[in-house]
């Protein structure tokens, strides 16, 4: 189900890109983000796990170090995950606020659902 209001607004000039340029900005600051907070959390994981080391020659010194490492990528994983599904809410507009219609979509949260 699309949004009620969407035939009230005035449809977009023929020569005005669909992605305009503070979009991008947009697009491309929410990447970094992400990027660094899931490295981020990579780090932290690799120090959790494997005994504080962080570079993988260290690491791979360690006694049976394979397992370690698996458990801290199996976090950075599942972090991915999450901080996806949380960024399908707050991205689903540019001019509406994150609880607007909140739930409305019954597809995407069975999606994210079964992305668990």
């Amino acid at each position: 189900p699309g949004d009620k209001s969407i035939l009230e607004e005035r449809p977009r000039p023929k020569k005005e890109p669909v992605v305009l340029g503070w979009m991008w900005i947009s697009m491309v600051l929410n990447g970094a983000v992400l990027s660094a907070v899931i490295i981020a959390v990579y780090i932290v994981a690799l120090v959790i796990y494997c005994d504080g080391r962080v570079f993988q020659s260290d690491i791979d010194q360690l006694e049976g170090f394979q397992p370690k490492l698996m458990n801290a990528r199996t976090v950075a994983f599942i972090s991915l995950v999450w901080s996806e599904n949380i960024r399908s809410y707050t991205s689903r507009s540019f001019d509406k606020p994150v609880w607007f219609n909140l739930l409305g979509n019954v597809h995407m949260q069975k999606a994210i659902i079964m992305a668990q």
